[in-house]
């Protein structure tokens, strides 16, 4: 027999301050009724975390005797996993019973995407700073002009104050200069800032 529980969705604020994952509740009351040899775990659309990390945390591993409370302990586990890497996504859990002794379970994904982080007047810290794009100002200028280190926290008025410092250096090197900047969420609350330098041709 092949039973489907389907596990509501859940989201993921996927911003540098947003520090949990809302993962799908397990389902409850359906599954397994005895003890059953957990004969295979297969996982599908782990895009974001690997099958060796899911199949690590699971308290019941291919071989060993399982029940509904083991069920529900590796439905727990997989849920901790994405909820530990910061990632959202809804799962689907498909039981299969064979024989009437092994028991196969199939577990499907559906990753939300993710998402740059925000960056709020609170805060964030920017692990590492970096510069593209220029070649006619040095890196060490444009740094030292942005005046942002790493391991600092960081906030919107402090960025649009490095990147004018950076246009006023490149203005005093009489080079035009279009500046943005950009960043990839490292963990909670960090970022990777890179300066995005467009250098203007001379009129």
């Amino acid at each position: 027999m092949t039973t489907t529980p389907q596990r509501p969705s859940g989201r993921l604020l996927g911003a540098a301050l947003a520090g949990a994952a809302l993962l799908s509740a397990p389902a409850h009351g359906q599954g397994l009724t005895g003890s059953y040899t957990l004969s295979k775990v297969t996982f599908q659309g782990n895009a974001q975390v690997s099958t060796a990390d899911l199949e690590a945390a699971l308290p019941i591993q291919v071989g060993q005797t399982i029940d509904q409370t083991g069920l529900q302990q590796d439905a727990d586990a997989v849920e901790a996993v994405y909820k530990a890497r910061n990632v959202g996504t809804s799962i689907s859990t498909k039981l299969t019973v064979l024989h009437k002794t092994r028991a196969e379970i199939a577990y499907t994904f559906a990753e939300q995407a993710p998402e740059a982080p925000i960056v709020r007047h609170v805060g964030v810290t920017a692990d590492t700073v970096s510069v593209t794009g220029n070649s006619r100002v040095s890196t060490a200028d444009i740094l030292a002009a942005a005046n942002i280190k790493p391991g600092q926290v960081v906030t919107n008025p402090e960025i649009s104050a490095a990147q004018a410092a950076i246009v006023a250096f490149y203005k005093k090197a009489n080079v035009g200069v279009a500046v943005n900047t950009d960043w990839t969420n490292v963990s909670p609350q960090h970022v990777a800032m890179v300066f995005k330098i467009t250098e203007k041709d001379d009129s």
